[in-house]
C-alpha cells in the first residue's frame, strides 16, 4: 500500500480506497496502526455504513411526516359511494356517525335510532369532562351512503339534535 504525504493528510494511491483522503480521526488509525489491507476495509466498511444510517434516517422522518400529519378520519366502507358536493370544507375531528347496510355506528358502536341518542350524550359527557372550561361545539359528521333514505337520515338528525349536536355535516366527494 503507498500513501502519499501532503500538508493535510495522506492520500491513499492504490487499494480500496484509491482517491480517498484520509483526515480526522481516520487519518489516525491508518498511520498509527497500519495492518494492511483490513484495516482499509473497516474504514470503508465505517463510511458506507454511515451513509447508509443518514439515508435510512431521511426515509424514516418522510414516512412519519407523511403518515402523521394525514391521518384518516373517515373509513369508507366496501362500495359505499359518499355524495358528491361542489362546496366542502376540510373534515376535522368530530364524532363520526356512520350508516351502513342500514346499521348505525356511533364511533364504530353500533346502535339503533331509538339509543342514537343516548350513545351521543354520553360523547358529550366525555368531551365536557376532558374539556372542563371548553363550551361544547356539538359538531358531528354524518357518513352515508348517498342512495341512504332521507327518512333513515331523519331519525338520525333527530336523535343528534336531542343530544344537543346542533352543527351537523356529511362526508361527501368533490366533484
Amino acid at each position: 500500500m503507498a500513501f502519499l504525504h501532503y500538508s493535510g493528510g495522506f492520500v491513499v494511491t492504490d487499494g480500496i480506497l484509491k482517491h480517498s483522503v484520509l483526515t480526522g480521526m481516520i487519518e489516525g488509525q491508518s498511520t498509527i496502526t497500519p495492518r494492511g489491507a483490513k484495516m482499509k476495509r473497516q474504514i470503508a466498511a465505517d463510511l458506507l455504513l454511515t451513509a447508509l444510517i443518514d439515508a435510512f434516517s431521511i426515509l424514516v422522518i418522510f414516512l412519519l411526516m407523511n403518515f402523521s400529519s394525514t391521518g384518516d378520519i373517515l373509513m369508507i366502507g366496501k362500495g359505499q359511494e359518499l355524495p358528491k358536493a361542489h362546496m366542502a370544507d376540510v373534515l376535522e375531528r368530530n364524532p363520526v356517525i356512520k350508516v351502513e347496510d342500514g346499521k348505525i355506528f356511533v364511533e364504530d358502536k353500533l346502535v339503533n335510532a331509538n339509543t342514537i341518542t343516548a350513545e351521543l350524550l354520553e360523547l358529550r359527557k366525555k368531551y365536557q369532562e376532558l374539556h372542563p372550561n371548553t363550551e361544547f361545539p356539538g359538531t358531528a359528521t354524518i357518513q352515508a351512503d348517498r342512495r341512504v333514505k332521507y327518512d333513515f337520515l331523519n331519525q338520525i338528525i333527530l336523535g343528534m339534535n336531542q343530544a344537543g349536536y346542533s352543527d351537523i355535516k356529511f362526508a361527501v366527494v368533490m366533484k
